[in-house]
């Protein structure tokens, strides 16, 4: 408790400040009471101590050196007893306690030493008791009301009486989401404030931080959560530049309260975001008929004919098995950005991946780099990853097909190029795709007899990718035209077949694709 608290108890009246009273809002944690020339030894951090100032007569910088000392082990202040010893303060010691803000107490010269540190250390226990008691009937008020599941609103504006001061909860974009009565009206006000002027990283932010806002000091103290990117605020403002022990009790009370309330509204957003993740894979999967997606959409406020581009973010590690509080994390920082930003985009998770359903009208590619931008600056993300989105944008009755061009489009990225967008493969890629034991059969069924020859099979390849132009084909091999019919009819003995049949040509020009 403060020093000046314990001073205002009518018991204690009879103790005079002389010296130091800027520094009476100081924690008292103990009486002591010493007469020994080693003072400073026997220091500790909050001790009031009690002295008849004895050893002060003997050694005038003593009393100095204790001031310093009780300065710089944040001690609470000096007791001496009145003309005991000591008449009067020295000018020099006077500016000294003045300026370090350390209390100097005269005692009543009639009273023992032991009678004051006696008074002293019953008006604390007294005061400590009647805190303590405070504390409990303060914890079971605001478990009650978890208990009663009442708004934010009330929450705050009963956490507001207890602690004797304003507040607002503050999302985790730094919005005052909710403000106790005394603050509504401030509310957008502190938001524009927190968000643009006062410079905070509060995505980062895991300390409490104090601001000046609006001729008033405020203190910021994350709320827990167990999500961590999240997290919420609650913005208090700041009557006493040195809030007491009983003050920090209280205001750990009302934390824990708005955590427990925060934790709350963490789970039913989860669970949302479950839900909605087991509805889009139903629809992937073909589970659900359009009756019933249009029904979803309509409870969901969502356009049924809005058309969306599908993004995939995916680890790079594909077929390794990355922690799940990875996946968390990524999937938190991605739906905070879009939050952050007011992104019309939808999200989900299947398997490894975070599905991104994104509004026609939004730039994709632009909206998809400054997410991996900022994705990459966040060093909770151990494991690099890559972005594939679909070429077109369809309905979520097609989400399937978006889903299918994003999933292809991942399978292009690289760490050289992480975001791809959708392709379709041409030709040479889909023959690709055959299986080589099938492509070898049908090459060799096809051009058998005129693999090993070089000069046929390279007459043959410029016959058919020029169009069957014999003259073409002569030029650009540098030889007659005659020798190129020679060519030709030889290739059709061999082969058995005839060249100008559109059937053949198709085969043969598969067969060339294959080799």
């Amino acid at each position: 408790m403060k020093l000046n608290d314990i001073l205002e108890h009518p018991s204690l009246h009879s103790i005079q400040v002389a010296a130091g009273a800027n520094g009476l809002y100081r924690n008292v944690s103990q009486v002591g009471m010493i007469d020994a020339p080693d003072i400073n030894d026997f220091l500790f951090e909050g001790q009031l101590l009690v002295t008849s100032g004895f050893h002060f007569t003997k050694n005038p910088n003593l009393l100095h050196d204790l001031i310093i000392g009780m300065h710089d082990i944040n001690a609470s202040g000096i007791a001496i007893k009145l003309d005991r010893y000591i008449y009067e303060l020295p000018t020099d010691i006077i500016i000294l306690a003045d300026k370090l803000a350390i209390p100097i107490l005269w005692t009543p010269a009639d009273d023992f030493l032991s009678l004051t540190v006696k008074r002293l250390t019953a008006v604390i226990l007294e005061t400590q008791n009647t805190e303590l008691r405070q504390i409990i009937a303060i914890n079971q008020q605001l478990s009650n009301l978890n208990a009663q599941n009442i708004t934010y609103q009330h929450l705050l504006d009963q956490s507001a009486k207890v602690l004797k001061t304003p507040l607002a909860l503050l999302d985790s974009h730094f919005t005052a989401i909710y403000a106790s009565s005394e603050w509504v009206a401030q509310r957008e006000f502190l938001t524009h404030y927190l968000r643009h002027e006062s410079g905070i990283d509060y995505l980062n932010l895991s300390a409490s931080t104090r601001i000046a806002f609006n001729h008033q000091i405020i203190d910021i103290l994350p709320i827990f959560s167990a999500l961590n990117e999240n997290k919420a605020f609650a913005a208090f403002v700041v009557n006493e530049s040195e809030p007491s022990d009983f003050q920090m009790l209280r205001q750990q009370q009302v934390m824990n309260t708005l955590g427990l309330a925060n934790s709350r509204t963490d789970l039913l957003n989860e669970t949302d975001f479950r839900n909605r993740s087991g509805f889009f894979l139903n629809v992937m999967q073909g589970g659900l008929s359009d009756p019933a997606i249009d029904n979803y959409l309509h409870d969901e406020n969502i356009d049924n004919k809005q058309c969306f581009r599908v993004a995939i973010i995916d680890f790079v590690q594909q077929n390794t098995i990355i922690e799940s509080h990875q996946f968390e994390i990524r999937q938190q920082l991605t739906r905070w950005f879009i939050s952050e930003h007011h992104l019309p985009v939808l999200t989900f998770s299947h398997s490894q991946q975070l599905v991104l359903l994104i509004n026609e009208d939004i730039d994709t590619r632009q909206f998809l780099n400054q997410l991996f931008q900022f994705l990459n600056t966040q060093k909770k993300l151990n494991y690099p990853f890559t972005m594939g989105f679909s070429r077109i944008s369809k309905s979520i009755h097609k989400l399937s097909e978006l889903y299918g061009q994003a999933n292809n489009a991942l399978k292009l990225t690289s760490s050289q190029h992480p975001i791809m967008r959708f392709r379709p493969k041409n030709a040479q890629e889909l023959l690709d795709l055959l299986p080589k034991q099938e492509s070898d059969i049908f090459v060799e069924k096809t051009l058998g007899n005129i693999l090993k020859n070089t000069e046929l099979l390279e007459t043959l390849k410029s016959y058919v990718f020029l169009h069957q132009n014999v003259t073409a084909v002569a030029t650009a091999l540098f030889v007659h035209r005659n020798t190129i019919n020679y060519r030709l009819k030889r290739i059709s003995d061999l082969l058995g077949v005839d060249l100008e049949m559109p059937d053949v040509l198709v085969d043969i020009q598969l067969a060339l694709l294959l080799i």
